[in-house]
């Protein structure tokens, strides 16, 4: 006869001083080509940022710009997961150092990130876009579109406005919002004045447009707004603005152009 399995073992089930991960203390570190993201899953590290002290707690995620010098010291029994994000691939608005709250959301897109990183479980989703869209402030610029106003369409605005590089076909938003294709089209035409198109890719360039802010490369912008291809990217931009993507951005750093 079979013996029935043992029970699980608990995992607080061990003596006192069981668990023993000593303290880490590392310094002069520096990410030239990628930002960070460290995420503190147990315990508690102290860090200098930039030359700032910063001190990070279990539920925490700590935001490090490329380029920027960072030290610091992992606590006793603590765990810090670190995510990297390639700069060559990745646009964003975050260009300081920032403590960020991990809640539901963020926790599973953290694990979702590590496992597609660490294994060859790879969703076919751009899960670094949702995270930035998550952990950023969302764009001010963005906020001059006009808004549709019956349920379905504005589910569909507000998840590519959270989202400008979200590329799912219109059948796929629609079915995300319990509609068909062609009542969120109809919607977006008879509520914005354009159609689901256009209104898209002028919510990709005004987004693009507050990229190009941050001194990122021309491919990370396109990525990041949803192009695979740069060269169509430069195109559409131009015809939305009336200028390539580097002489506005150029402009903006002089400060000529704003918006």
């Amino acid at each position: 006869m079979l013996k029935p399995p043992a029970p699980e073992t608990r995992l607080d089930a061990g003596p006192p001083g069981h668990l023993h991960l000593p303290p880490v203390t590392l310094e002069g570190l520096r990410e030239d080509d990628k930002h960070l993201l460290l995420w503190q899953t147990r315990g508690s590290a102290e860090f200098t940022v930039g030359g700032a002290p910063r001190s990070l707690e279990t539920g925490h995620a700590l935001w490090i710009p490329a380029g920027t010098r960072h030290a610091f010291t992992l606590h006793e029994n603590s765990v810090l997961l670190p995510m990297f994000f390639d700069t060559a691939t990745t646009a964003t608005t975050l260009a300081e150092p920032a403590v960020i709250g991990v809640d539901r959301d963020l926790h599973t897109l953290f694990l979702g990130f590590l496992q597609a990183t660490y294994s060859r479980i790879r969703p076919d989703v751009n899960i670094a876009r949702r995270i930035l869209a998550l952990i950023e402030e969302r764009p001010a610029s963005v906020t001059a579109l006009p808004m549709p106003t019956s349920r379905a369409a504005l589910t569909v605005a507000r998840t590519l406005r959270f989202n400008p590089g979200d590329d799912r076909s219109v059948d796929e938003l629609a079915e995300s919002a319990h509609v068909s294709a062609r009542t969120v089209e109809r919607a977006f035409l008879s509520e914005t004045g354009m159609t689901l198109r256009r209104w898209r890719i002028r919510n990709r360039m005004e987004a693009a447009a507050d990229l190009l802010r941050s001194r990122t490369t021309l491919d990370a912008v396109a990525n990041r707004v949803g192009y695979t291809n740069t060269g169509a990217f430069r195109r559409v931009f131009k015809q939305h603005f009336g200028t390539t993507p580097g002489a506005y951005a150029a402009q903006v750093r002089v400060g000529i152009r704003t918006y």
